[in-house]
């Protein structure tokens, strides 16, 4: 486990550095869009069926599972994304996002907005996989096995594990909380990561994160315990 703590370390210390100046593999700037609500439900060129309260995006040309960190260019709010999808197919745009997503970054009132995008791979460098972490473990975007504390909120959940700690690190800039875990709830073979934060002090103090969190799109942010 050792291990997993020193190369998440070099993760969250090196992957915004790389996001600020292009050191990933791709990076691009155009006008994203976001989908239209009808979109709910139907399937994707992936297979997955739309979820507009989860943060994946359509791309034209990149893989499937791709995860992708998208910048408001007008007020630099950020969200990392899941390629699952294909398009957009208006050729002046270079994707298209969830409406969550869109609302995360402040883009839902304008429709289209220019953004920033950049491919996130540097997890891909390091021998880590889901098999290295067991059922109702919780790590910090450190590698740091730790156990949430005082009261503890529920954001998101996702399927795969390297979008949960890419958003994980993602909020705790963003939001400046150090306390934000990785949660992995269910076996290897039917497995959930759960994103919380942790230790927050009072009800009051819960309540007002997750009204902040809602306004930016997490539509299922409760109370955990």
């Amino acid at each position: 486990m050792q291990s997993i703590g020193k190369s998440l370390m070099f993760f969250i210390l090196f992957i915004y550095a790389a996001v600020g100046n292009g050191q990933d593999s791709l990076q691009k700037e155009g006008k994203a869009s976001f989908y239209h609500d009808s979109f709910q439900g139907l399937e994707t060129s992936s297979g997955d069926l739309y979820d507009q309260g989860d943060f994946t995006a359509a791309h034209r040309t990149l893989p499937f599972n791709t995860f992708v960190h998208v910048t408001n260019k007008q007020n630099n709010k950020s969200i990392v994304v899941r390629i699952n999808d294909r398009g957009p197919y208006k050729r002046s745009r270079i994707i298209d996002l969830t409406r969550s997503a869109a609302q995360k970054i402040g883009m839902v009132p304008f429709g289209v907005v220019p953004v920033k995008i950049q491919v996130l791979d540097l997890l891909d460098r390091y021998p880590l996989t889901d098999s290295m972490m067991h059922e109702n473990e919780s790590w910090d975007c450190f590698g740091n096995k730790k156990s949430p504390e005082g009261i503890t909120v529920y954001i998101w959940k996702t399927e795969y594990w390297k979008h949960a700690f890419y958003m994980a690190t993602d909020m705790v800039i963003d939001y400046q909380i150090d306390s934000i875990l990785v949660k992995t709830v269910g076996d290897i073979r039917h497995r959930f990561y759960y994103i919380v934060a942790s230790g927050l002090k009072n009800k009051a103090e819960a309540v007002a994160l997750i009204e902040k969190l809602k306004r930016d799109g997490y539509r299922n942010v409760r109370i955990l315990h």
